[in-house]
């Protein structure tokens, strides 16, 4: 007889944040992403503190992408007792060594103080485990325990995971945790998953909503650059300093070289002076253009002619210091912690400032507080006032929206059961709806800690 098959739902369940889940099958114990909640913080930090399951008995992690949400927690884990093999993709796993580095200097283990949920002695132990693999190479775990990456177009390095499990690899899960756009101008498109699946595990924090086209994005944000500075202003932009934030610079960027924006710094306050460009270069087999890689910086993708970097010696000092036109990113990408909420005390104040949210803004966050259009918000246990102009341009957060999604699964085959996850009620609702009228019958929001067999 075979032993029981399980999908336990510790994180991304009726959240966007915290993606963990667990898959029982052929005697192993695996792990499907291991990421950090966001939003309240006192809530999430009381999360993020506990483990609700005992890391020493986990076999393997399997990461979808080096997303703080999705990959953040993985030190954490080898902290107490996880020791085994850490699956990612090339990319992913050179991402998150920066992802784990500025996680250790700076994310709080709860609001009353600031430290860290590991230590970079967590981040070295973490890396050893790290083993890399290219897209569409299968893997086996166990005897019939199956896995290879797909490309998911979300940022560099991000994966589909398709898994096989039971005799001869008769049952298939898909998961899916986060879709990219397509026509992206700097990642490859998500690929299509072919075949039947048995089992779909499908997240969409964007399922509700219509994004722009990257075209009519970039006027937006050249139109809200140039007010900003006319104001004479900054332009703060709370964002994780990996992902899809780079496909933002690079637009800035060209904007610039074609004289639709005035050529003001933008400064990168990440803790780590680590080069996410380096890091891209290692890695043109997920850009949309390989060879771009290996060309000149000036007017594509590395093109550094307005950058700064605050991580560099006095350079923070100076960016403190400025009182004329920049633009900012920063994290957290919620701006509820780190130098994101820093630079929030610091320009929400005033007029002039401009606040940018690009990514999703889990429900209770400062950032999620400051889109519902309040007065006043509590940033790290101050009260600023709210006089800046809050803007949201979602086309640059990398997540594909609700007709993206829909016609990725399209190209799906028969799907007999899904699982939601990764999103707030209305995005949820929404892709409970978009997998119905895609004929999928058997449609599942799982609640944190709910298990299921398959």
């Amino acid at each position: 007889m075979s032993a029981p098959r399980t999908l336990t739902f510790f994180g991304g369940a009726a959240t966007a944040t915290g993606s963990m889940i667990l898959l029982e099958a052929a005697g192993a114990k695996v792990l499907l992403d291991a990421g950090l909640f966001e939003g309240d913080l006192d809530a999430t930090a009381a999360k993020n503190r506990e483990l609700p399951l005992d890391p020493s008995k986990v076999d393997a992690i399997l990461l979808s992408q080096a997303g703080l949400t999705y990959a953040g927690r993985v030190p954490q884990l080898v902290r107490h007792g996880f020791s085994g093999a850490i699956h990612a993709t090339q990319a992913t796993r050179d991402l998150a060594a920066v992802l784990h580095t500025e996680t250790a200097l700076v994310h709080p283990g709860n609001a009353a103080e600031a430290e860290p949920v590991y230590s970079l002695a967590d981040v070295v132990t973490s890396q050893g485990l790290f083993v890399g693999q290219p897209f569409h190479r299968p893997v086996h775990l166990r005897r019939n325990l199956v896995f290879e990456f797909i490309d998911a177009g979300h940022i560099l390095g991000s994966a589909t995971i398709e898994l096989r499990t039971g005799e001869g690899g008769s049952h298939r899960i898909v998961y899916s945790g986060c879709l990219g756009r397509p026509d992206s101008p700097l990642l490859r498109d998500p690929e299509p998953v072919l075949g039947d699946v048995d089992t779909l595990i499908i997240g969409g924090p964007f399922a509700h909503a219509t994004h722009r086209s990257f075209g009519e994005a970039e006027e937006q944000l050249a139109t809200l650059v140039r007010s900003t500075v006319e104001r004479g202003g900054q332009l703060l932009v709370p964002s994780a300093s990996i992902g899809p934030i780079h496909e933002f610079v690079r637009a800035l960027q060209r904007l610039w070289r074609e004289d639709r924006i005035p050529g003001i710094p933008i400064w990168l306050d990440t803790p780590a002076a680590i080069s996410f460009s380096t890091v891209l270069r290692l890695h043109p087999e997920a850009m949309a253009r390989a060879e771009d890689a290996y060309r000149a910086t000036t007017g594509g993708p590395f093109d550094q002619a307005l950058i700064r970097h605050a991580a560099e010696e006095g350079m923070r000092e100076e960016l403190d210091a400025l009182t004329g036109p920049a633009i900012i990113i920063a994290p957290t990408q919620m701006g509820d912690t780190g130098r994101a909420a820093h630079h929030l005390r610091r320009l929400l104040p005033e007029a002039r400032n401009t606040v940018l949210f690009t990514a999703f803004q889990e429900e209770g966050a400062v950032g999620q507080l400051l889109e519902a259009g309040v007065n006043r918000v509590v940033v790290e246990g101050t009260e600023v006032e709210v006089l800046a102009e809050i803007e949201t341009l979602n086309a640059f957060s990398g997540h594909a929206d609700g007709e993206e999604i829909r016609h990725w699964l399209r190209q799906l085959g028969e799907v007999r059961r899904a699982f939601v996850v990764h999103g707030d009620d209305l995005a949820v609702a929404m892709m409970v709806t978009i997998l119905r009228e895609e004929g999928v019958r058997d449609v599942i929001v799982p609640r944190e800690g709910e298990s299921f067999p398959f």
